[in-house]
């Protein structure tokens, strides 16, 4: 084999040894993340109650109904869906329904609740939805 030969072999032996890295290594990378947004989600979702909490409080048992009525920081703006007040983020949606928080994730079948009375925090799936159950169960709720 000449030298360009033996080069070309080279280049197509550490080329194919990248892309097998690559499509092993992804799904992990993926998942990984995905738990990290939804350990972002709870702890917004737990402050937010946390601020409904003190809301109803100062008033008489009413929630706020304006997400912008507590003063705190939101990154995320502010829409009306279906007549409820919801935060439209990145990754999840949060909106208050029955007096729990709910933080519904955008792509996979999956959310997280918050009851404002209690503080007590739930992750929820739909049933055949894998990539939601593994997400619950990274959270240990």
């Amino acid at each position: 084999m000449n030298r360009q030969g033996m080069a070309h072999g080279i280049v197509f032996v550490l080329i194919i040894i990248v892309g097998f890295g690559f499509a092993l290594g992804w799904p992990q990378y993926a998942k990984h993340k995905e738990i990290t947004h939804a350990k972002e989600a709870l702890e917004m979702a737990c402050r937010l109650a946390q601020a409904q909490k003190d809301y109803a409080a100062e008033h008489d048992g009413r929630y706020a109904q304006s997400w912008t009525d507590f003063g705190l920081p939101l990154t995320c703006p502010q829409v009306t869906k279906e007549g409820v007040n919801t935060l439209e983020c990145a990754y999840y949606d949060f909106y208050l329904q029955d007096g729990l928080i709910y933080a519904r994730h955008n792509n996979i079948a999956k959310w997280l609740t918050v009851d404002v009375a209690s503080g007590k925090a739930d992750c929820s799936h739909e049933t055949r939805s894998v990539a939601g159950a593994k997400i619950c169960e990274k959270l240990d709720l």
